[in-house]
């Protein structure tokens, strides 16, 4: 039986449908030609480090996201940006393919290795293993690191770290029991969402209205199969992943914290639907303190370069809960902040407060620049 992503290879090796492809894929700007790169960058400031004597003798490895088709590259893979980070800064770079058999001896050539990796379980087992050897044997310094990596796309290992730091998540109840999990739906309050680890864009998030819908699902889980997620080869097996229903929140807050930078916007649910990522309904104007403040403390805890931090605020309680945290985000645009209509950053200065600064930029290169001033 064919699967959904192989019949659209094979649509996509006819020539005509291919054109076809392409051409609405670029005129969304999901694709951009090589020769018009440059261009769609430079819609950004350049951004330059400011002891230029960090690129002296360096040498670093950039691991391209993924495939691309052939001229073309994605207006979301990471490796221009950093590219164009280290032309502007005169640091030597050459692409190192992660996936082949001499990887490690490849990597013993550079002080730095930049992965975007894919957000898929498949990817990041293999950026999971690999990363340790590079990060901890090899003692390589990468991007992302070893402790980022473990938190990834991974809910769970992330709740672990919100719960042993205190932070103010939502109220989730995780187990790998199915006992305890059945005696969880029948005293809960419901609705309740439940979530697959792996997952992004709110996909595997449901929303959980009765305990026999409940107790379906957990059976399911727990069966010899397990439960199919929005990945075909993963399934979530063997463990639930419960958060309790915040029923008075109307958007959700994304806070992009990088050094000492802040960026962010909201997002908003389709009408009828309680999911705001990957609605694709935003809004960027000013974000409260407290928020800024959260997302600082969760990138600080969790030892991370550059943190996205996804809030939720309750008017009942008058607090902000994180649902989740991404070192990786979709970037389509250097003007990630915007307050009455002008993109920029929020700055945290040195008495706690934050001030606002002018400026289109992209969250990788300010990535970079932090890791390297930090080196």
């Amino acid at each position: 039986m064919l699967t959904k992503s192989r019949m659209k290879e094979l649509i996509l090796s006819l020539p005509f449908f291919k054109q076809l492809y392409l051409k609405k894929r670029t005129n969304s700007r999901d694709l951009i030609p090589y020769d018009k790169v440059d261009t769609f960058l430079n819609e950004a400031e350049k951004v330059l480090l400011d002891n230029r004597m960090l690129s002296d003798n360096m040498k670093i490895g950039i691991v391209k996201d993924g495939k691309e088709p052939n001229g073309y590259t994605f207006n979301r893979y990471y490796y221009p940006k950093y590219a164009r980070f280290l032309k502007n800064n005169n640091i030597d770079y050459i692409y190192y393919d992660i996936y082949k058999s001499d990887w490690i001896s490849k990597a013993k050539e550079f002080d730095l290795i930049i992965w975007h990796t894919a957000s898929d379980p498949i990817t990041q087992d293999i950026a999971l293993n690999k990363i340790y050897i590079l990060d901890k044997i090899l003692k390589k310094k990468c991007l992302p690191s070893f402790d980022e990596i473990w938190s990834y796309e991974n809910k769970v290992n992330a709740n672990y770290l919100y719960e042993v730091y205190n932070l103010p998540t939502i109220p989730t109840f995780i187990s790998f029991d199915e006992a305890e999990s059945l005696d969880y739906i029948s005293k809960c309050d419901y609705p309740i969402i439940s979530k697959s680890r792996t997952a992004s864009a709110s996909a595997g998030v449901k929303k959980i209205t009765t305990p026999k819908k409940a107790y379906k699902l957990v059976k399911k889980i727990f069966s010899s199969k397990g439960l199919k997620t929005n990945y075909f080869h993963d399934r979530q097996k063997n463990y639930v992943y419960f958060q309790n229903y915040i029923k008075d929140a109307t958007y959700d807050l994304r806070v992009i914290t990088i050094g000492k930078i802040a960026l962010g916007y909201y997002r908003y649910p389709k009408k009828g639907d309680f999911r705001a990522s990957g609605a694709g309904i935003y809004e960027k104007k000013m974000i409260p303190d407290e928020a800024l403040k959260i997302a600082f403390k969760v990138k600080d805890l969790f030892g991370a370069t550059c943190l996205a931090t996804d809030l939720l605020y309750s008017e009942h309680t008058k607090q902000y809960y994180i649902i989740e945290s991404s070192i990786f985000i979709g970037v389509d645009t250097p003007r990630q902040l915007e307050i009455n209509g002008i993109s920029g950053y929020y700055e945290l200065t040195k008495d706690g407060s934050f001030i606002f600064k002018e400026g289109r930029f992209w969250i990788q290169e300010l990535t970079l620049k932090s890791l390297l001033e930090d080196y």
